[in-house]
């Protein structure tokens, strides 16, 4: 059998002030279009690049992967989503402060920090995501993903960072 992969590229909206604190929530549910290429399918996701264009520091946060656009809570406060919500979620991919290039240091790009996982061993790389919820009730060609930060955080636009995610069908 082969496989067909796609890359996707989503920048989602951050807040430029004030800091983000550990577990506030990083961007509301941003929705891939067409990630699924039908209603009744699943994928995998083999890698995920990050370029965040703020060279001062490395962040710590993670991703989820949801079924809908449900909210996680405000951006830029504390996580508190509803347990309908948590049904939602289909994986997760945590992002660590030792996984980036920082910008600057030697074999980086000098104008951003980059991080790319592709381990499946670790770090939610390998996860099979599907286009119907927990309870096969709705389906859609679209996921949704958001993020909450795992640390004290600080973005200086709100187009910061860049997320790239492979899938393999």
């Amino acid at each position: 059998m082969q496989h067909k992969y796609k890359l996707f590229t989503i920048t989602p909206t951050v807040e430029a002030t004030p800091d983000y604190a550990a577990g506030d929530v990083l961007f509301s549910p941003t929705e891939i279009t067409d990630f699924f290429p039908n209603k009744n399918s699943s994928a995998q996701i083999v890698s995920l690049c990050i370029i965040d264009k703020q060279v001062v520091s490395t962040h710590d946060f993670t991703l989820y992967f949801t079924h809908s656009a449900a909210s996680f809570g405000t951006v830029n406060a504390t996580a508190n989503a509803a347990i309908g919500v948590l049904e939602e979620i289909q994986t997760t991919i945590p992002i660590a402060n030792g996984d980036w290039i920082a910008g600057g240091g030697a074999g980086s790009v000098d104008n951003a920090n980059i991080c790319t996982l592709t381990d499946p061993s670790v770090d939610g790389i390998g996860s099979v995501v599907s286009s119907y919820n927990w309870a096969r009730s709705s389906f859609s060609t679209s996921i949704h993903i958001v993020g909450i930060a795992g640390e004290t955080m600080n973005v200086a636009s709100t187009s910061d960072l860049i997320i790239k995610i492979g899938v393999k069908y």
